[in-house]
């Protein structure tokens, strides 16, 4: 988790803060990277820069998908990539730690689901004492997961047969070659596992939606798992920047939905996502554009479950007021 590796420690934490935020000045914010979470609903925000919504705030912008924890760190810590798509108990983590990041929206409403060539699972008590695979472990996913097995009373570690793996291609890569029989998978890995495994004339299907199961437990089938997400240095140096957010955030969603065979290209060029499995995925991905301010009250609910499985996760506490900005 964040806490690790002592990157956010004490006085570190204020020195990387000021460097990074060290510019009043308004401008435009040239050669700006943006940072992508490996999961498709990073697509809201590289139709935003393909279409030029960005060019004005930020000429010469590039995105790049970061492909773990660590690389993501990296560059926000470095502070080479200041606006962000992560999973969204990352900037709240990083900004009880001292780093003073903003959540700006919620792009995807959850994108977990179990996959599995088991014929007898069908909901979460039937995977007790059974093989489980997972990836990133300490992560969103991981964490996910656990908070929804312990309200189905089951405790992972004990009434399962956990195993991980770092990524969750190489999850749906062992699924595909009967290596691994039921696995976490997100999205667009579970579209990819079960298409993978149709064409080596093996059946693979999505048992159990996370989020269907997380609406049971919390009043909504939804999970406010991933966001944009910007450094208050970045925003107090291009306003601009953030206005351009705001506008094109939702257009650059509409566009997304309304033309899928081309966000489907876009995704192949960027995202290195194969057109087929982007389509077919594109609704277990669950996108929306809703400001961080609007889902205040489910992130919290969202935020305190975690707090209650792993208070390191969110650095001991919910974010504070200032967190939670509006569109």
């Amino acid at each position: 988790m964040l806490c690790r590796r002592s990157l956010m420690a004490g006085a570190g934490v204020s020195a990387v803060a000021a460097l990074l935020g060290r510019n009043g000045r308004a401008a435009p914010a040239p050669g700006l990277e943006i940072l992508g979470a490996p999961n498709a609903s990073s697509i809201i925000v590289v139709r935003l820069l393909d279409s030029g919504g960005l060019a004005e705030a930020a000429p010469g912008a590039t995105f790049r998908l970061w492909r773990d924890a660590d690389e993501l760190r990296a560059g926000l810590v470095s502070g080479r990539s200041r606006l962000i798509t992560t999973p969204s108990h990352v900037p709240a983590n990083l900004i009880n730690r001292g780093l003073p990041m903003r959540l700006l929206a919620i792009i995807s409403m959850g994108h977990l689901s179990v996959v599995t060539s088991d014929e007898s699972i069908a909901q979460f008590s039937d995977l007790r004492g059974k093989p489980m695979l997972g990836f990133f472990r300490h992560d969103m996913p991981d964490l996910v997961f656990r908070v929804l097995a312990r309200k189905e009373g089951i405790e992972p570690d004990r009434d399962l047969q956990m195993t991980y793996v770092q990524t969750p291609m190489e999850a749906a890569q062992l699924l595909v070659a009967g290596r691994a029989d039921t696995a976490i998978l997100h999205e667009p890995s579970a579209t990819a596992a079960i298409m993978m495994a149709q064409h080596q004339g093996r059946t693979l299907r999505r048992a159990i939606s996370l989020q269907q199961v997380w609406g049971v437990h919390f009043g909504k089938p939804r999970i406010p798992m991933a966001g944009v997400a910007l450094h208050q240095g970045l925003i107090d140096d291009s306003p601009e920047l953030l206005a351009a957010l705001r506008a094109g955030l939702v257009p650059a969603k509409d566009w997304v939905l309304a033309n899928r065979a081309e966000a489907a290209k876009l995704a192949e060029r960027t995202m290195a996502i194969r057109p087929p499995v982007f389509e077919r995925s594109l609704d277990h991905f669950h996108i929306d554009v809703v400001s961080a301010q609007a889902m205040r009250p489910e992130l919290e609910i969202f935020y305190r479950a975690l707090l209650e499985l792993s208070p390191d996760t969110l650095g001991g506490k919910l974010p504070p007021d200032d967190f939670y900005l509006d569109l």
